[in-house]
């Protein structure tokens, strides 16, 4: 009980060194549940491969240019580069969104709070992210905030992480929007005109048949057969 009064506290002071930000405040009030507690047990004592740490590419007709990047997302010091790994059939294109899209504009959708979406500052190029009231909900490793929490990390024993993992966790959504959410010649989450783009390119973005394929063929349970992609479906 004291230990969970001190790092609430600590998280508390962290959330206060920053500029307002609804989901570091939202973080700092958090209290999980035992079933959110149980689950950030589970997923700490049985984690994952070692996350990819270099930007993606496809090498070697794809490969890019490296980026240089300014900063670092938050949510990639421990999620890497591809942090979508369960679903085989779309995580490389879940994945390639990370590079412009930051990853509060998917998993952070709270109640009662209006949000709007732009071009923000973040990596070696703008980032797409929530605003409230103007402005932007993305979190940065290098912001006061992120710095004391991963100092509190990295001091904290295994049930003070598993504290720290369930109230990082318990603002999001696991599962994001539906592809159609944005990929949808109806007026969709993401305004693209406003974004900057073009009639051409938004008429790419609205209607790309690898989302509207990916949204056909969602599994609608786990014992659902993966359906495999050939290029002829896609131009259905």
């Amino acid at each position: 009980m004291i230990k969970s009064l001190a790092l609430a506290v600590a998280m508390g002071f962290a959330a206060g060194t920053a500029a307002a930000n609804p989901y570091t405040e939202a973080v700092d009030a958090s209290r999980p549940d035992a079933e959110a507690l149980q689950q950030a047990r589970k997923q700490l004592e049985n984690p994952r491969a070692k996350p990819l740490t270099q930007p993606l590419f496809v090498p070697p007709f794809h490969q890019q240019a490296a980026r240089e990047e300014r900063v670092t997302s938050f949510c990639r010091d421990c999620h890497g580069h591809a942090p979508h790994h369960r679903s085989a059939r779309k995580r490389a294109f879940l994945n390639m969104h990370g590079q412009q899209i930051a990853c509060e504009t998917c998993h952070w959708r709270p109640e009662g709070i209006s949000l709007d979406y732009e071009r923000v500052p973040g990596m070696a190029e703008e980032f797409i992210a929530p605003l409230v009231n103007g402005k932007p909900v993305m979190t940065m490793a290098e912001e006061p905030w992120a710095r004391r929490l991963a100092q509190d990390w990295e001091k904290a024993d295994k049930e003070e992480r598993v504290e720290i993992k369930a109230r990082l966790h318990k603002p999001l959504e696991e599962k994001g929007p539906d592809c159609t959410a944005c990929h949808d010649d109806r007026k969709g989450m993401l305004d693209w005109r406003r974004l900057g783009y073009e009639a051409g390119r938004i008429r790419e973005l609205q209607e790309n048949p690898i989302a509207r394929f990916l949204q056909r063929t969602e599994p609608k349970t786990a014992q659902d057969p993966v359906i495999r992609i050939e290029l002829r479906d896609l131009l259905e």
